[in-house]
């Protein structure tokens, strides 16, 4: 009977058995559900009759802030901010950051929770700190009594700035200054160059560490990419790493940009091979112990044309680059994942794939959600178009035409929240001669 009674459950089950392999089967052979969003109407933030530029957008939380610098008087140009605290749906009125009386530009904004801080160049490198979402600042602090291009990071209570100091036509120095107290007092300016004119493009804090990216172009004909590092901890920082000495001193290396997740370092540039180049190419390097290691360059890039200005993001063990490049004739947008932390990468997709022009390129990776959006001319004028994935790259949703306008719409840049559900993009709208406004969407997964 014992016997009986398991050779009836066997064949019993064995029905439902089946039916699940079925409903498995079925449901993986029916295509993943559509990545759709919804988009905000475009909000111009600066609306004046004048020519506004330089802007940039941080995000943290529900919190949105763009800064930008305007010339609402002839030959006088300020620092404002404007602030969302919705998503990106409404903004505060604009906030004037500098002082009102002296040319002020060159603006850069982090956000780390409560905090924002500010940097501008106004007779020097001046500072500001909000501990409300930017509802107020501090008083501004003078960092320096020269230099041009600030650049700002912060994590938690640390706050870094870093500039550059022109020392003549063919020389620079690179300066630092870092705060631990939430940008209320700074320690002195440190030398970031060792003399070599080295510029930073881009400076990033995670896990209680600094990283800089730059390069020598205004002191070398033919410069190179270097890195930077420092924890807490360290007294200095590291020595100057260069990562594309191994491709040629007579190379041109320039525009490096670099993305830190966990122990791991990316960094991608432009390189050419020569001043007026008829090749340029996309090198991507990786360090897997937070910078005191690189491994092998990657080439990118087909080696062939012009391939230029990068962009780099990261999430979790993704690796996404995008560039222009005009291999296949005119400038297209294209764009390789790695899956593996940059170990190795797919093959090149053009995103754009337009007759026209394409170019200016920026990427977002938070989670699951890539976006990508660019500068394009293949409606006549230069628009802002945008694409996104859902499933970290692998299908795309169709080009979407961002700006729709007839004027010149360019420099667009798009950045998301931190789960990657809202994305932000901005760009600069050439509304007359004379007066370009920055312009903003907001875009949100359904």
């Amino acid at each position: 009977m014992a016997g009986r009674r398991r050779t009836r459950g066997a064949g019993g089950w064995g029905w439902l058995w089946g039916a699940l392999m079925l409903s498995w089967t079925v449901a993986a052979q029916q295509p993943p559900p559509p990545f759709n969003e919804a988009f905000g109407p475009a909000l111009n933030l600066s609306e004046t009759p004048t020519f506004n530029f330089e802007f940039q957008v941080a995000v943290s939380g529900s919190n949105v802030y763009v800064v930008w610098s305007d010339t609402p008087s002839a030959d006088l140009t300020h620092v404002y901010l404007r602030r969302s605290s919705d998503q990106g749906k409404t903004f505060d009125p604009p906030q004037l950051l500098s002082s009102g009386v002296r040319p002020a530009y060159l603006p850069a904004v982090a956000a780390a929770g409560k905090k924002v801080y500010v940097a501008w160049r106004e007779q020097g490198i001046q500072f500001r700190a909000s501990h409300d979402h930017g509802r107020t600042f501090a008083p501004p602090q003078l960092l320096a009594a020269d230099g041009i291009s600030p650049r700002v990071a912060a994590e938690n209570s640390d706050v870094y700035v870093t500039w550059a100091v022109p020392l003549g036509i063919r020389a620079v120095h690179q300066h630092l200054r870092a705060s631990h107290d939430r940008g209320l007092s700074f320690g002195p300016a440190l030398s970031m160059d060792d003399g070599h004119g080295i510029g930073v493009t881009e400076m990033t804090a995670l896990n209680n560490r600094v990283y800089l990216v730059g390069d020598d172009v205004g002191v070398d004909d033919r410069p190179d990419v270097y890195v930077r590092t420092r924890s807490l901890e360290e007294a200095a920082f590291t020595p100057r790493f260069n990562l594309s000495a191994d491709e040629g001193p007579g190379q041109p290396s320039v525009l490096a940009r670099i993305a830190v997740k966990d122990q791991r370092v990316h960094v991608v540039w432009e390189e050419c091979d020569d001043l007026f180049p008829s090749t340029c190419s996309i090198l991507y390097r990786r360090s897997t112990d937070r910078g005191s290691s690189f491994g092998p360059v990657q080439r990118l890039s087909a080696g062939k044309g012009l391939a230029l200005a990068p962009d780099l993001e990261v999430s979790g063990a993704h690796v996404f680059v995008a560039w222009q490049d005009n291999a296949a004739g005119n400038f297209d947008i294209v764009l390789r994942v790695s899956d593996d932390h940059g170990g190795a990468f797919s093959k090149p997709r053009n995103l754009s794939n337009t007759p026209g022009y394409s170019g200016a390129v920026s990427l977002s990776a938070a989670d699951s959600i890539v976006r990508v959006v660019w500068e394009d001319a293949a409606g006549g004028s230069l628009d802002v178009f945008y694409r996104a994935s859902g499933d970290l790259g692998s299908t795309f949703s169709p080009v979407k035409n961002l700006s729709s306008s007839p004027t010149r719409s360019a420099a667009p840049r798009v950045l998301a929240s931190r789960g990657g559900s809202h994305g932000y993009v901005g760009w600069l709208e050439e509304l007359s001669f004379e007066n370009t406004d920055v312009f903003f969407r907001r875009v949100e997964v359904k």
